[in-house]
């Protein structure tokens, strides 16, 4: 899956947390964070975990093609 990293940034905008935050609430290194706003893809698990962290649907993080 692939996270919209515009969608992303918001996201972390509006739950007051900086990127090292999320990777710490949701348990990945900060170089996974990294790949995952570079466009790559990541596990269904670690997107519902950052949806989860920043208290929002991960519909809400992806990007459209995939809704």
């Amino acid at each position: 899956m692939k996270i919209n990293n515009s969608k992303l940034q918001i996201a972390l905008a509006t739950a007051c947390m900086n990127p090292y935050d999320l990777c710490k609430a949701v348990k990945i290194q900060y170089q996974t964070y990294r790949r995952i706003t570079a466009g790559n893809n990541c596990k269904t698990a670690t997107v519902g975990r950052i949806a989860r962290a920043l208290g929002c649907e991960v519909t809400d993080l992806l990007e459209d093609e995939q809704i």
